[in-house]
């Protein structure tokens, strides 16, 4: 069994455990995931600095191979769908951009915009692919790398350093 597997397994697992306990939530409380999954429509902007809608979040996801329907993504933002299957919250978390370990873990800690950034950048497999390529070279090299990367970012129309933007409330360009 690959390493992949057994994460995606140990995920799953998670998942069906946190379900298990907001399904003994008082009937007043929408749920972790409701609120998680609300959380990213308040604060993952899309390509063009928006809110994402259901609609455009449904498709997305369909489009990257998890098929979503909009009615249902409603019924799971509002509380009233409560026990997605976990290949759903993978296309959820791959539409938003997001790890899908931002709907498993610790169920009292709030995300902030640092948190969710940072979830979209372990996402990102092009990011994984530049950081690995950079593995064994000299520091002097790698401070080459930074300083272009800088320069491309500044030419992109996006602050030199993506902590920058954050800082100055533009956190969703800093990842676009």
């Amino acid at each position: 069994m690959s390493e992949q597997s057994v994460t995606t397994e140990r995920d799953a697992e998670r998942l069906q455990h946190a379900m298990d306990d907001r399904d003994q939530a008082g009937p007043g409380d929408r749920g972790l995931f409701a609120e998680r999954l609300e959380e990213l429509f308040r604060s993952v902007p899309d390509p063009s600095g928006r809110r994402y809608t259901g609609s455009a979040i449904a498709r997305k996801s369909t489009e990257l191979g998890y098929k979503l329907g909009e009615s249902y993504l409603s019924q799971l933002r509002s509380g009233k769908a409560r026990t997605p299957s976990f290949r759903t919250v993978e296309g959820i978390a791959a539409a938003f951009g997001v790890d899908v370990r931002y709907f498993l873990e610790d169920a009292g800690r709030r995300r902030n915009r640092e948190d969710i950034d940072m979830m979209r950048l372990q996402a990102d497999r092009t990011i994984h692919e530049a950081a690995h390529r950079l593995a064994g070279l000299p520091e002097s090299s790698i401070t080459i790398v930074n300083e272009l990367i800088k320069v491309l970012r500044v030419q992109q129309g996006l602050p030199a350093d993506p902590a920058a933007g954050a800082v100055n409330g533009d956190a969703g360009r800093t990842l676009g």
